[in-house]
């Protein structure tokens, strides 16, 4: 059985009690924010203790006028980190009194114009609260579908979920759109350990559908350096000075977005009249965590990363570059990497 904690709010009542969830917050490192122009939510948390990765993204139910229905795709379960989801309606969902020993629905769900899919019984599960008492309104589902659903609605492509109760009756069928997800999907890190807010080093996985791409990359470069002291504009590196460094993929988009992106790199020297390379151990990451990393806006068809970037100067050796291998990952699954050197200049 799933556990709902009760600061989500989940609750029949959900959108009700929204409003004022967002503006008590809890605390500010507990916020709920929404996507800005859409109405998607989400929650970037870490527990304090065991830094578990507790964030959850919030999707209300478009037809539900009464704002009672709603899709929640959550990091944790209990004190664990699990991937999960459920989905809570105004209506009552399980069969029977004795909501111990309640009956299942038939779920089928449906992403975009994607085949429809009827989830096994094993991929359904009830929910309850922190006090185990069952939700007969509430539907939970495991990480295989949790999977599924988050790369579709990722994608922009929207949820429906038809549930067919065994107590019989008229089907009960609920779409979700897409809207927002991916941003926050990227902003609570994948749902990966470490610190939510940042991509994390082990963000879940997401397989990619079938017949997805990432965006073709037709050319790949860097514009300019600023000096992050000076404010000055350069064609590359000094070394010994700190520069901000944007890198531009110019692609042939296909709908597909970043989500997150990391930057390894190695560096060209020459020492005693020798060349060699020299492979860092220091990863750059988008989203950053914090205020190191790397930064990114897109600009028509080019994606732009903005690369903190330090070469040492040192008077036995004479860096000549610094090569970047960028892989950039999109919320269908798929990912791309890139190669490229960037000059660094001596210190005058």
């Amino acid at each position: 059985m799933l556990e709902s904690p009760p600061d989500v709010p989940y609750q029949r009542r959900m959108r009700r009690l929204l409003t004022a969830l967002l503006a008590l917050s809890f605390t500010a490192a507990h916020a709920i924010d929404r996507v800005p122009g859409t109405n998607t939510y989400y929650s970037a948390r870490t527990d304090p203790i065991t830094d578990v990765n507790t964030s959850f993204i919030l999707i209300p139910e478009v037809n539900d006028l009464t704002d009672q229905t709603s899709y929640t795709i959550r990091c944790s379960n209990r004190d664990q980190a699990e991937l999960w989801s459920y989905l809570s309606a105004k209506h009552a969902l399980l069969a029977d009194t004795e909501l111990e020993y309640a009956t299942k629905p038939v779920v089928t769900i449906r992403l975009g114009s994607d085949a429809p899919v009827v989830l096994r019984d094993g991929d359904v599960s009830i929910v309850s609260n922190a006090s185990d008492d069952t939700d007969s309104a509430a539907i939970g589902f495991t990480a295989g579908p949790t999977r599924q659903i988050v790369a579709g609605l990722t994608a922009g492509k929207r949820l429906v979920v038809r549930i067919n109760r065994a107590s019989g009756g008229q089907a009960l069928t609920y779409t979700f759109p897409a809207t927002g997800v991916g941003t926050a999907w990227a902003t609570i890190g994948a749902c990966g350990t470490g610190r939510a807010g940042s991509a994390g080093p082990a963000p879940v996985t997401i397989t990619p559908a079938p017949g997805a791409a990432a965006p073709k990359f037709t050319r790949w470069y860097f514009t300019t350096c600023t000096d992050a002291t000076s404010g000055a504009v350069r064609a590359g590196l000094i070394a010994g000075r700190a520069h901000l460094c944007d890198l531009v993929i110019d692609t042939v988009p296909n709908g597909a977005q970043p989500v997150r992106a990391e930057f390894r790199y190695e560096l060209e020297y020459r020492e005693a009249g020798r060349t060699g390379k020299l492979t860092l151990d220091s990863v750059d990451r988008w989203p950053a965590s914090g205020a190191s990393g790397a930064r990114y806006r897109q600009s028509g068809t080019q994606l732009i990363f903005t690369l903190p970037l330090n070469v040492r100067a040192r008077p036995e050796r004479v860096y000549t570059s610094i090569n970047v291998t960028a892989t950039v990952y999109f919320n269908n699954g798929t990912s791309k990497r890139v190669y490229e050197p960037l000059p660094v200049r001596p210190a005058n």
